[in-house]
């Protein structure tokens, strides 16, 4: 497509905010099954549960219109599913917006602005910056208010943020996922995000190091099968 991203980002933030305020989603969480069939007349089901070939429960998926929910699956999951069937309802209009026909685009652009609706409907960008003022970053703060959205959600969108910082995910002591928002950035960590990284592994509890020009929060993330840290390092000023 022969737009920039950021004017595809801006196409989708005036998209997002135009549905919320018809939603009056004015503050988070935001429930986004209530505006996929309230707001949108998306159905939304919860699939039957059988037992694969081994007994163990699984979602029938003889259902394929609209929205289906696992009957196993969290808030998060639930939200997070009603958020990617909005989005994949939302896109042909956008599509239309950039003079293209729905069904033209690349596979990447499409799971590509698909990705953008979802992230900026589980976290809208005006509600995060409000509650950032309240928060100072603190993750299980920020959790609390957008409950509807993961830890992992709500701090990818950080570095939609114009505040430089490199978010790291790190599964059992290896680094799952590191991105900056402000140069591109590989999979090792800094001596201070190691060190927060320690400092949370060994009391599984938030950790806060200061190191070489950076500052690194650390957050151990509950409920996964795997031992999961979320850090968020930011250069300091001067």
């Amino acid at each position: 497509m022969d737009f920039s991203q950021e004017e595809m980002v801006e196409a989708v933030e005036r998209l997002v905010a135009g549905l919320l305020d018809r939603a009056g989603a004015t503050a988070p969480p935001v429930d986004v099954l209530r505006i996929a069939e309230e707001h949108l007349g998306i159905p939304v089901t919860v699939a039957e549960a059988e037992d694969d070939e081994r007994g163990r429960p699984r979602a029938s998926r003889r259902h394929t219109d609209g929205i289906v929910l696992s009957p196993h699956a969290t808030e998060e999951e639930r939200h997070t599913a009603a958020a990617k069937g909005i989005a994949r309802a939302l896109l042909p209009d956008l599509l239309r917006k950039f003079g293209l026909e729905p069904g033209s685009e690349d596979k990447q652009a499409s799971a590509y602005l698909r990705g953008l609706i979802a992230a900026r409907l589980l976290v809208p960008t005006r509600l995060l910056r409000t509650a950032l003022k309240q928060t100072k970053y603190e993750l299980p703060a920020l959790k609390q208010l957008f409950r509807t959205a993961s830890c992992e959600a709500i701090a990818l969108r950080w570095l939609d943020l114009d505040a430089p910082c490199v978010l790291a995910i790190v599964d059992d002591g290896v680094v799952a996922t590191r991105r900056g928002n402000a140069a591109s950035v590989s999979k090792k960590l800094t001596a201070a995000e190691q060190a927060c990284l320690d400092g949370v592994m060994e009391n599984d509890a938030p950790d806060k190091r200061r190191l070489d020009g950076w500052t690194v929060q650390g957050w151990p993330i509950p409920g996964r099968p795997f031992r999961r840290v979320i850090l968020r390092a930011v250069p300091d000023e001067g």
